[in-house]
């Protein structure tokens, strides 16, 4: 079970690790999520664990997790429950179609996901993300080849998709068709060359192959693109000693690199996606082949640290360490992984061999002032961070643990200074801005503070702490919306705050670089203030002089459309967690911040949070206010948001900006006839047919222009003439349904409502006007029949459920008529139609007084409108029913 509310010292754990995870990387977010469900977050759980395997669908330890807090927080039920009660709602349903499909995918009923992605086939022909997702669903239930039939599909449907060609090529070669696989991979790098899972997997192919030196060339590469694919992660379990490392990919058990040492070599492979079973078992058998012992010993104690598993690991090193006793690495190590034990009067003791046996160590040096820092005596945590920046003047870690030192002893001055020296060397540098920010807190220089802070969230704008300090110095400076803003936004990040902290660092394996460990969260500074200190005002406007960012010769030119062009194809696949973090990737290539921010807004308008949405595509125009699709983007959410006003002034920007463009006129003539205005709606339409001749869509809307029009004829037409691009357009048939029954033909709306459902059974809108339809035609038991059918598969839609209870009570059935607005209020309790239909049943069984108590509800649930009146009226009647009775009796 979650464990109770989490403490301050746990909430440190949270704030330490979040700004620290890489969107791209797969472990780090399982691992955030295991963190996330010990607390009891359970949403924040399963959208880390999602965020995990959408990243890596194979990470069987991230479903296992999921599919636990689904078990225990029945999460997943409740969104499902949600996303059909939107469908039945009349919500778009290719969005919904498209999720719900990926709920059931992630809790593993894929039957179920694979039903979904069907249906939304059949709404959308052809639909990218519905093949993509097919693909994925064939590829768990280990279908491989219904994965490439279905990849195949996505392919033909986009060829110039490099993920579609990706995911192609895995499934081949989960086939062992590796030659086809090559040539998938080779179309795919001329269509995305810094697309790096194509480097990943073309290490895998070429080494299959024999190609070797390509092979390395490939995995370089990939690692140059995605530091991520290289790194190691202790991947964690919700229930440890029950959950194994995931599977790898078949094919995968064969180096990528080939070489003298297959064993070492695959073992490195396997733990740089945080498969540390499998590499485990791959360096014992480089041991029992005869590979470099020493090497390999050392790499299985690197692994066991990462695995936290602290008893093998310091075995090994001191196995190690009696064969090598002058081997500062090793001693490092053991160190870190002492102090992560707990063991800490040890851990010093090994730092301190560290750098006796190599004085330039300054990880050594580091996490040796880190584990003095805690303890009574300042001046030698100082002189070991000194130290560390004397071995290696760019060591950022060191001087910001320095700063954080001096800050802890209220040493005001000396912190800024540290602060300042890692600034000079990285203008950008967050933690160096966020901490002269607390200094400037801490000297009531709450101003200065502001501008500090703000730094640091232009930085890195992920960066939660910083984002926190922000909102309370704007909140000290009485700028109190902006404080609540940035609040909101930090809370998206991470739910807690917590000050910054000491960091130690680790060095594994030259091809893994640096990595972060834990923090110790509980060295905080101990030892009394520094006292007197002489701070010199000058200094900070110096520091902000200094460290301005240089004014632009000429504006800043947008990045070309290459930059994003795989999150776009990401996003257009309903990949949106790799979409988001391809954004990041590209961003930390170079590529334009305020197209990023543009981009960042479809993805959340694509998960349906339009205001979220509008506040990117609002930034991103502050940078690129003519931008086409940003001005879209805005004015599409604000449609989705009913502001109907504020999105037609944007439309006419955008029509300004791009007059040809048909996307343009219809979004403009989407907003218009919103607004009221169908005439200029109509316009709009006619401009972009003639840009783009044969767009049924186009017509279909026009159709519905002329409806709202009043000018029934000619809807009718232009929604036949959009059935003759595609038969099976059911919106058409739909506004066909609805002008026929405006104009009083009763039957050729009812053939038009039938057509929908021959094309889509479960069409919630259709299945609901068809049987309001014939019980206004007195056929209130064909209106059961199909009712019935329709709730045998969407069972939660409380609009049914309550129609189908007034088709029986339509139809003399009123006992019947009450199971059903039972069943209905279980769904939604406090809906006011459902009491008034039943209160209606009620009095039918001369039932008057519970007839009565449900009207009053009514008029208790809605006081005004015309249903309440309704209420009173027949709850007047039901009173003189019940005297009448009972003076008769």
């Amino acid at each position: 079970m979650a464990g109770p509310a989490p403490s301050s010292r746990d909430r440190a754990i949270l704030q330490a690790l979040a700004p620290r995870i890489d969107p791209a990387d797969p472990g780090a977010q399982n691992n955030l999520g295991v963190l996330y469900y010990e607390k009891g977050m359970h949403a924040e759980a399963v959208a880390a664990f999602s965020r995990a395997l959408e990243l890596d669908p194979r990470m069987a330890l991230a479903r296992r997790n999921l599919e636990h807090v689904h078990r225990e927080s029945g999460y997943y039920d409740r969104r499902i429950t949600e996303l059909r009660e939107q469908i039945g709602q009349g919500a778009d349903e290719v969005p919904a179609r498209l999720e719900l499909g990926r709920v059931f995918l992630a809790i593993g009923e894929l039957v179920a996901a694979e039903e979904e992605f069907r249906r939304l086939l059949e709404l959308a022909p052809g639909h990218p993300g519905a093949l993509t997702q097919l693909g994925l669903t064939a590829q768990a239930a280990g279908r491989h080849d219904q994965a490439a039939e279905w990849f195949q599909r996505a392919v033909t449907a986009e060829p110039e998709s490099a993920v579609a060609l990706l995911y192609l090529a895995e499934a081949l070669y989960n086939q062992g068709l590796s030659d086809p696989a090559l040539a998938a991979l080779t179309r795919a790098v001329a269509l995305s060359p810094e697309y790096a899972g194509i480097h990943h997997l073309l290490g895998f192919i070429l080494g299959d192959l024999g190609r070797h030196e390509e092979a390395r060339a490939a995995s370089r590469r990939a690692l140059a693109l995605n530091p991520a694919l290289g790194q190691s992660a202790a991947n964690l379990a919700i229930a440890p000693g029950s959950a194994r490392r995931p599977t790898p990919p078949p094919g995968s058990m064969r180096s990528p690199v080939g070489g003298p040492a297959p064993h070492s070599a695959l073992g490195l492979a396997f733990r740089s996606r945080g498969y540390h079973a499998e590499a485990l078992r791959e360096y014992r058998m480089a041991l029992e082949a005869g590979e470099d012992r020493p090497t390999v010993l050392a790499a299985m104690a690197q692994v066991h640290l990462l695995r936290r598993d602290f008893g093998p690991a310091l075995d090994l090193y001191d196995g190690l360490l009696e064969r090598q006793p002058g081997n500062a690495l090793l001693w490092n190590e053991r160190g870190v992984c002492l102090h992560q034990a707990g063991r800490r009067a040890e851990a010093t003791a090994s730092f301190r061999r560290a750098v006796d046996a190599d004085p330039t160590s300054h990880h050594a040096w580091n996490n040796l002032g880190v584990v003095l820092a805690g303890q009574r005596g300042s001046a030698d945590a100082e002189a070991a961070f000194q130290a560390a920046v004397r071995a290696r003047p760019g060591a950022v870690e060191a001087r910001l643990n320095l700063g954080l030192l001096h800050f802890g002893l209220q040493r005001f001055q000396v912190a800024l200074e540290e602060y300042r020296a890692v600034l000079a060397d990285a203008p950008r540098n967050p933690v160096a801005w966020n901490g002269i920010g607390m200094v400037l807190m801490e000297l009531r220089r709450v101003t200065d503070a502001r501008n500090a802070f703000a730094r640091a969230v232009e930085s890195d704008p992920q960066h939660a702490a910083a984002r926190y300090n922000l909102a309370f110095s704007l909140s000290q400076l009485g700028e109190f919306e902006a404080a609540l803003d940035e609040t909101r936004r930090a809370l998206e990040l991470d739910p807690f705050y917590v000050a910054q902290k000491f960091v130690m660092t680790l060095d594994l394996q030259p091809e893994d670089g640096t990595i972060a460990v834990a923090p110790d969260l509980s060295s905080d500074v101990a030892g009394a203030p520094g006292g007197d200190f002489s701070f010199d005002p000058g200094a900070l406007d110096a520091l902000f002089e200094a460290l301005a960012p240089a004014e632009p010769s000429a504006p800043q030119s947008p990045a070309p459309a290459e930059a994003f062009a795989l999150a776009r194809d990401y996003l257009g696949k309903g990949l949106l967690e790799l979409a988001t973090a391809e954004v990041n990737r590209a961003v930390s290539r170079g590529a334009d911040r305020g197209l990023a921010t543009s981009l960042l807004g479809e993805i959340y308008a694509r998960r349906g949070l339009h205001g979220e949405a509008l506040e990117r595509f609002r930034s991103a125009r502050d940078t690129h206010p003519d931008d086409p699709r940003t001005l879209l983007g805005e004015a599409s959410a604000l449609l989705a948001l009913s502001r109907f006003a504020e999105a037609l002034g944007v439309a006419d920007q955008l029509v300004a900006v791009t007059p040809r463009s048909p996307e343009a006129l219809v979004t403009r003539a989407k907003a218009r006839l919103a607004s009221g205005d169908p005439a200029g709606a109509s316009a709009d339409l006619e401009a972009a047919i003639a840009e783009a001749p044969g767009r049924p869509d186009l017509l279909l809307l026009q159709g519905e222009a002329f409806q709202a029009r009043g000018e029934l004829d000619a809807a009718l037409e232009s929604c036949r003439a959009a059935l003759a691009y595609d038969a099976r357009l059911a919106p058409a048939w739909m506004t066909i349904a609805a002008v026929e029954e405006a104009r009083g033909q009763e039957g050729p709306a009812r053939e038009a409502l039938e057509q929908v459902l021959r094309i889509l059974p479960v069409h919630a809108e259709a299945t609901l006007r068809l049987a309001e339809l014939l019980c206004r035609t007195e056929r209130p038991g064909q209106a059961v029949t199909r009712l019935a059918e329709y709730l045998l598969a969407e069972p939660h839609m409380t609009r049914a459920v309550l129609l189908l209870g007034r088709a029986l009570h339509q139809d003399g059935r009123p006992a019947d008529a009450l199971l059903a607005f039972e069943r209905a209020l279980r769904l939604e309790p406090r809906r006011a139609d459902v009491h008034f239909h039943r209160g209606a049943a009620l009095a039918t069984m001369h039932r008057y007084t519970e007839a009565i108590a449900e009207w009053e509800r009514v008029v208790a649930l809605t006081p005004r409108g015309p249903l309440a009146e309704t209420a009173r009226r027949h709850a007047r009647s039901a009173r003189e029913l019940q005297a009448i009775r009972q003076t008769e009796g």
